[in-house]
This record gives structure tokens, sequence and C-alpha cells, in this order.
């Protein structure tokens, strides 16, 4: 990944009682936010406007795959 940006680490719990996930979330402009993880295997990389905003929609895309 790119390290231009702003880069954090986060924690995403996808189902209660799972193990949460680590994810990378980086700042690409002002309010373009790129979170990106492994889950079951696959990558999931989504787009926000925030930081919070880009790990719940990776959250929401991992737990969509996962059905």
């Amino acid at each position: 990944m790119d390290d231009r940006g702003l880069t954090m680490k986060r924690a995403v719990n996808v189902w209660e009682g799972e193990e949460p996930c680590e994810i990378t979330v980086v700042q690409k402009s002002k309010s373009v936010w790129i979170a990106v993880g492994t889950y079951m295997g696959k990558e999931v990389r989504v787009q926000g406007r925030t930081a919070n905003n880009a790990a719940a929609l990776w959250r929401d895309a991992a737990h969509y795959r996962s059905n």
C-alpha cells in the first residue's frame, strides 16, 4: 500500500464473537481514506470519506462477502 498519507491500524469486528481483523486505513487526500485488510483469505479494499467511515465500510464489505 502506498504511504503518501496518514496511515493507521485498526481492529475491526466483522461478526460478534469472532476475533477482530486488523486493517490498515490510509488517507489519500483530505476526504479520501482507503481501508484494506484480509478476511477469510481474501483482500477487502474500500474507500470512504473519513477514517471511521472507511473502517465501517470495510466491516460491511467483509460481512457481505462472508454470507
